[in-house]
């Protein structure tokens, strides 16, 4: 029941990053491994719902992977109050 109960807030989260994320064509997020390792989703899903913070195209135009990771990081810590708990590398 357990696992039962995990899948299904897993597959509610996912919806929940898809629907926030969806206006970005960049971003395709259907997992939540490989997904989110090149830093785009994690900076979508910040912009989704702080489009003040930074300029969406700079983000994910002109950054590497781990620089758009650092970004998002740095954001959601300095702006949002969201501890890191990754690294970028």
């Amino acid at each position: 029941m357990a696992g039962l109960q995990q899948t299904n807030s897993e597959m509610i989260l996912l919806s929940w990053v898809r629907q926030s994320t969806r206006k970005y064509p960049q971003v395709n997020v259907t997992n939540f491994t490989t997904s989110w390792s090149d830093g785009l989703a994690f900076n979508a899903l910040l912009h989704s719902h702080r489009p003040d913070l930074f300029d969406w195209n700079a983000v994910a135009s002109q950054q590497s992977p781990v620089q758009r990771l650092d970004h998002a990081f740095s954001i959601a810590r300095q702006h949002l109050g969201i501890e890191k708990l990754l690294d970028p590398e």
